[in-house]
């Protein structure tokens, strides 16, 4: 039954993740990749780029679906390679990022070209407005869906700088997509979402405050494109421009920021009571604690919060395709 290749593709990427992600914390401070945790006071070392830990969770419930392939069946299974060949492709320009520091202009102009595969899956060029249907033609295919990959990415990647709180953020919006999906198209069309979905959940559970892993640009950029690809290919991309709405403002306001000339500070500071110093309410992670004494960990849940407001919104108030009752 597919319900079982489903259920042991999101056991495999869930399982993998758990178990691996302590050995590789291991390794990963013993060959010294560890970054400073800038918001503890003592300013610990914690192991980094720990995305390749998902990705390899996301190859090892590749294979379990290759096993599966005779319930998913031969055109999912080229559907799910195809898409997740974008989403690994991401996570090795993230882990060149992370190892080589790849200039700012570069990452917006490669991952344009990286989401061009996307055009293999797409088989609908319209836009659905809800009240009305735009057919975009060559356009969407070669313009709209690599480029909405590719702002996504960097929207995910940007809307970081917690402990637990990208990777959070990111499972929030998985889920809800997952929800969405599931209502318009069914159980059996959520497998694209698994690998995904499960290495997320048990990765969160290193990453979050107070965190023991990072996850490097290699997790940020690679899940950002992962949630692009999946927006695009299950035809959501007004649901997927209503859920990232807190990500998109704190673009906005990274660009209010730039036009200031404020610097290129990356970190605040504590207070003797353990709050955050913030020197600046332009990016969406200090606006609140620019305003208000609150601590890191209660920052990011005022982020969660925020970002689950507006996935809320997405599911209750855009229109769904059938067959939703």
């Amino acid at each position: 039954m597919i319900e079982i290749v489903l259920s042991l593709i999101f056991i495999s990427s869930f399982l993998f993740t758990a178990i691996f992600t302590p050995k590789y914390m291991k390794k990963a401070s013993e060959r010294g990749y560890v970054v400073k945790d800038m918001y503890k006071r003592d300013k610990p070392s914690i192991p980094a780029i720990g995305g390749l830990v998902i990705l390899a969770s996301i190859l090892t419930s590749l294979i379990v679906a290759l096993i599966g392939v005779n319930e998913l069946g031969i055109d999912r299974i080229n559907y799910l390679l195809i898409f997740y060949f974008i989403v690994i492709v991401f996570g090795i320009f993230g882990l060149a990022d992370d190892l080589f520091h790849i200039e700012h202009k570069w990452k917006i102009i490669a991952p344009f070209f990286l989401a061009m595969l996307i055009v293999v899956l797409i088989s609908d060029t319209t836009i659905d407005f809800y009240f009305i249907k735009i057919n975009l033609g060559f356009i969407y295919t070669f313009i709209i869906a690599p480029m909405y990959i590719m702002v996504v990415a960097n929207l995910i990647n940007m809307h970081s700088g917690y402990n637990g709180l990208s990777c959070g953020l990111s499972y929030i919006l998985v889920s809800f997509i997952m929800i969405r999906v599931y209502f318009e198209k069914g159980l059996g069309n959520i497998y694209l979402l698994l690998p995904v979905f499960g290495s997320l959940l048990a990765f969160l559970y290193y990453n979050t405050y107070p965190a023991k892993i990072f996850w490097g640009n290699i997790g940020s950029i690679m899940i950002g494109a992962a949630i692009g690809s999946l927006l695009i290919v299950n035809k959501m991309e007004i649901f997927g421009i209503v859920i990232l709405i807190p990500h998109i403002i704190n673009f906005l306001m990274y660009i209010v920021w730039k036009i200031k000339g404020l610097g290129d500070v990356k970190f605040g500071g504590l207070r003797d009571d353990g709050t955050l110093i913030v020197p600046n309410p332009w990016t969406l992670k200090w606006l609140f604690p620019y305003y208000f004494r609150l601590t890191e960990h209660q920052s990011m849940w005022i982020l969660y919060m925020l970002t689950t407001f507006f996935g809320l919104l997405g599911i209750i108030f855009i229109p769904y395709h059938p067959p939703f009752p």
